[in-house]
């Protein structure tokens, strides 16, 4: 009777074991990078066909591209272990470790190395306006409620500066960055939010630009696009995913990559406490990180 009972134990153990064995070979085999199509998606596995063959040689494993309509649907997706790391924006990755403990291991670069960008604060050089004190009873134009330069950031910045968005200015919606240069330069509002960099860029387009207005402050800084895995993943498989990455996105090929679908240049490690400006913008403005 023993013998048959051992016999039986050993056998279940040599079954569970196999089955424990073929799941963790199947997650090794294949892993799912997740973001949202900025164009159709037809075009978009295609155009990141290359992309995924670059991070399956540096991580050493198949890597497959997942795409949703949204971006909430690829938290869904790292919050159901769908996709093992998905390339989101900073506020969906709050959303994603407040849900499921996904953690950030990357975060992006733009061309000048940095891993954040500001709003900028701009008003007419006659306007008498030299301080964030100075905006109340003026009319402000931000870009639009769901935008984090023009709106979100700079909407934080002027709250935590004693600034009431409801009672102490009157706020304008203009519908895109190089539309709230026009009303400025206009004289239609009194000063606007836009992204660091807006005025430099459209000032073919808006001539005087330079010359008839002036920075007046800037929000704190907004970090770009975030790398985030599954709260559930291995601290193996994770640091196996983050050395992978930093090698395939920051190599010549993946950067070149990176530049054409994203307008990144290149990642650098990053921790969750880079993010908590992202928290304390969400609980100021009352965002709904679902949304």
């Amino acid at each position: 009777m023993r013998k048959r009972l051992s016999v039986f134990l050993v056998f279940l153990v040599a079954i569970l074991f196999a089955f424990t064995g073929c799941g963790d070979k199947k997650e090794q085999e294949t892993l799912k990078l997740g973001f949202v199509p900025l164009i159709d998606g037809d075009k978009l596995i295609e155009s990141t066909a290359p992309l995924a063959d670059v991070l399956s040689k540096a991580i050493g494993k198949k890597v497959e591209i997942v795409t949703a309509t949204n971006y909430v649907g690829i938290v869904e997706g790292i919050s159901a272990s769908k996709i093992d790391f998905g390339i989101i924006p900073p506020f969906a990755y709050v959303l994603a470790n407040k849900e499921s403990n996904a953690q950030v291991i990357l975060k992006a670069k733009n061309k000048k190395g940095q891993s954040f960008y500001r709003s900028e604060f701009f008003v007419n050089k006659d306007s008498g306006i030299k301080s964030v004190e100075d905006l109340k009873g003026k009319k402000v134009a931000f870009v639009d409620p769901s935008s984090s330069s023009g709106y979100l950031y700079p909407g934080a910045f002027l709250k935590k500066n004693g600034i009431d968005l409801e009672k102490d200015i009157q706020v304008v919606y203009s519908g895109g960055h190089d539309k709230s240069l026009q009303l400025l330069l206009n004289k239609d509002v009194d000063a606007i939010a836009v992204y660091e960099g807006a005025r430099e860029k459209y000032q073919k387009e808006f001539d005087g630009i330079m010359e008839q207005t002036e920075v007046l402050c800037y929000s704190d800084n907004i970090p770009y696009i975030s790398v985030t895995v599954r709260g559930d993943m291995t601290p193996e498989l994770k640091e196996k995913i983050k050395e992978g990455l930093l090698k395939g996105l920051n190599g010549e090929d993946g950067k070149k990559l990176t530049i054409e679908l994203f307008n990144l240049y290149g990642f650098e490690e990053a921790q969750d406490s880079d993010y908590e400006g992202i928290r304390t913008t969400a609980e100021l403005m009352n965002i709904d990180l679902r949304k």
